[in-house]
């Protein structure tokens, strides 16, 4: 008996293939419940950045300089480029995900995009967690 193979166009899938090792990338879509989860988390994102952005302008230009105003300065810097990072990731994601095609012959970049973005996002949180650490250690050393 012949084997017979349907070669139309109706039982392809909206992926690509990668004809070199017959590997098939599909664009995945995220559910509709995850991107207004990630909408929301940039909105919050903004606002942290809009106020982060004020306490560094005042602290930075309109106060007087001491140990306690730099060590808040500091803070908010951290927090800035952690929430500018984060904010970033997240938009790298939405774009990747509903520009799938557009962004497939970049999806290596996007790889090494990310995982930078992931380190660099550890390193403000620990640093933010490291002067958060500092101040309450001052404090507590200047009541005693």
């Amino acid at each position: 008996e012949p084997n017979t193979t349907d070669l139309s166009l109706n039982y392809m899938t909206s992926g690509y293939v990668d004809y070199g090792e017959n590997i098939e990338y599909k664009c995945s879509r995220l559910p509709y419940g995850l991107m207004v989860f990630a909408v929301v988390c940039m909105g919050i994102s903004l606002c942290g950045l809009v106020w982060n952005g004020i306490v560094m302008w005042f602290l930075g230009f309109h106060m007087k300089k001491s140990p306690f105003t730099v060590y808040i300065l500091n803070l908010a810097v951290a927090d800035f480029s952690l929430l500018l990072l984060f904010f970033l990731l997240l938009l790298a994601i939405l774009s990747l995900t509903s520009l799938c095609a557009f962004f497939y012959h970049f999806l290596s970049l996007y790889v090494d995009f990310v995982f930078v973005v992931g380190f660099l996002c550890h390193f403000f949180d620990l640093s933010s967690l490291g002067l958060l650490t500092v101040i309450s250690v001052e404090r507590c050393i200047s009541v005693v």
